[in-house]
Order: C-alpha cells, then structure tokens, then sequence
C-alpha cells in the first residue's frame, strides 16, 4: 500500500522552531535596548527571516500524537490560510480605496506570510481543540 500522507519533520523539530522563536525575541530585545548596535533595517531582515522559519519549521513538524485526524486537520488548515492569502490580496486594494483612496496595495510579502502563518497557527488549534 502507498503512503500518501504529507511528508513532515520529526516532532523534536518544534523544538527548533521554539529556540528559533526565543532568538529571534531576545536579538529583538537586544535591538530594541541597544545592547546590540546594528543598523535597524538588518535587525529587521534578519528577525523577520528567522520569525519565518521558525512558523514554517512548527507548521510542518508532527504533533506529538500524529493520527489520520491530526493530518485532517491540518491540511484543513493549510487549506484555510491559503484562502485567507488570496482573499487578503484580492480585498485589500479594495479597502485601501476606502480609507486611503488609493489602489495600492502596501503589504509586503514578509507581512503576507507573518499573519499567514498566524492565521494557519490559529485554525489548527481551534480546530484541534473544538473537532
């Protein structure tokens, strides 16, 4: 029989994704004190970058009981914060219309899979906790 579910790291990934997390606030903690003096724009990069491996290293880690329900669900969710993505892009030009009067849009790709990954964060556990 072949397996087709997602193929997903080990469950001690996540504690991986977690010591990425605890960097990323103590270099910002460090940025914002001034313990570290580097220039803001590379603090920036470098927090957003490692914030976004992090989600990405606990978004495709197993659970610590991983089942056919589990794997349900969470393609449920990636499901659901794909359509959240497209409809954030395709609305927000729309909304910057109403309150800037303007048809831009001036979210950067960075912002798009922060909340992204917020919003895939937020599904799973609701749907893990009320499912």
């Amino acid at each position: 029989m072949e397996n087709k579910d997602l193929k997903l790291l080990p469950y001690k990934f996540k504690i991986v994704g977690y010591a990425l997390l605890a960097i990323s606030i103590l270099v910002f903690i460090g940025a914002f004190t001034e313990i570290i003096s580097v220039e803001k724009a590379i603090i920036k990069n470098v927090l957003f970058n490692l914030v976004l491996i992090a989600f990405l290293i606990l978004a495709i880690s197993k659970e610590k009981i991983e089942d056919e329900r589990s794997m349900k669900l969470r393609l449920v969710a990636f499901a659901a914060t794909f359509l959240y993505g497209v409809l954030f892009i395709i609305v927000s030009p729309f909304v910057n219309i109403l309150f800037h009067g303007s048809f831009e849009i001036d979210i950067h790709a960075y912002q798009l899979l922060f909340t992204m990954f917020l919003w895939y964060f937020v599904v799973f556990y609701f749907m893990k906790k009320f499912n």
